[in-house]
């Protein structure tokens, strides 16, 4: 769908300064070359120049002129609606930090933020629930668990961890001390930590060590969620015949009464 908006240059941009114009212009293109084409589905090509989605691109998909999010892009004086910001805003993934500042630099108030688990629809819970004996879960585009089923519950231990290290990447690093001595003696890692733009295998095989079901592997495929693109569901089966042992160990400690 491609909305029909006037494309003309205004004597005063509503509620945004030249300084704002500037960081408009600045975050939408960092945004726009962080985004890999293949995972909206386009090709990717050999006759890219620079990384992430072309202009062009970003326009097709928001549903907008290539004129008009070019000259949008630039910073210059045309009036942007709430709806091709929400537009822009779906096709460049943004965070809901990110779409409240992307609004604010265009002159509008930020959108009402509500909490991402609390927006899953239905069909997508019960797609974590079905998957039971077999680990599921949800993370946003930082990896913070966003939802969870019982048995990832229970081989990840998500619902004991505090909020703040209920991610991934925390997982991964096993701890904040490792990340504290990588923060301070590499510059690289801190700017990469600093944006928290992690891109993960889409599938694979991670190693377990659970301290009552002991060491098992499953293998893992990451799907992004077409309707919240900044979601990733990662659903495991069991990599071998001890995993799945495993795993039906794990069902019934999680179905046995207490």
């Amino acid at each position: 769908m491609r909305y029909d908006l006037p494309c003309y240059k205004m004597s005063v941009y509503p509620g945004i300064r030249s300084t704002s114009q500037s960081e408009l212009s600045q975050f939408l293109k960092s945004r726009r070359a962080r985004i890999s084409p293949t995972a909206l589905g386009l090709p990717n090509g050999r006759r890219r120049r620079t990384p992430g989605l072309r202009r062009e691109e970003v326009a097709e998909l928001a549903g907008v002129g290539l004129t008009w999010y070019t000259w949008l892009e630039q910073g210059r004086d045309i009036r942007v609606s709430r709806q091709v910001l929400t537009a822009i805003a779906r096709v460049l993934q943004l965070e809901p930090a990110e779409r409240a500042h992307l609004f604010r630099l265009a002159g509008h108030a930020p959108p009402a933020v509500e909490a991402v688990g609390a927006s899953l629809s239905p069909r997508l819970r019960r797609v974590l629930e079905s998957w039971d004996p077999y680990p599921a879960h949800l993370t946003g585009r930082r990896r913070d668990l966003v939802a969870w089923n019982r048995t990832s519950d229970l081989i990840n231990g998500w619902s004991e961890l505090p909020e703040g290290k209920r991610n991934l990447v925390w997982n991964m690093f096993m701890g904040r001390k490792l990340i504290n001595q990588l923060l301070e003696e590499s510059p690289d890692f801190a700017a990469i930590w600093a944006r928290q733009d992690v891109r993960g295998r889409q599938e694979g095989v991670k190693r377990f060590q659970h301290p009552e079901l002991g060491r098992f592997d499953l293998e893992y495929t990451a799907f992004q969620v077409a309707e919240q693109p900044s979601l990733r569901l990662y659903l495991y089966t069991p990599a071998d015949k001890r995993a799945a042992m495993k795993l039906r160990e794990a069902a019934q400690r999680v179905n046995r009464p207490s």
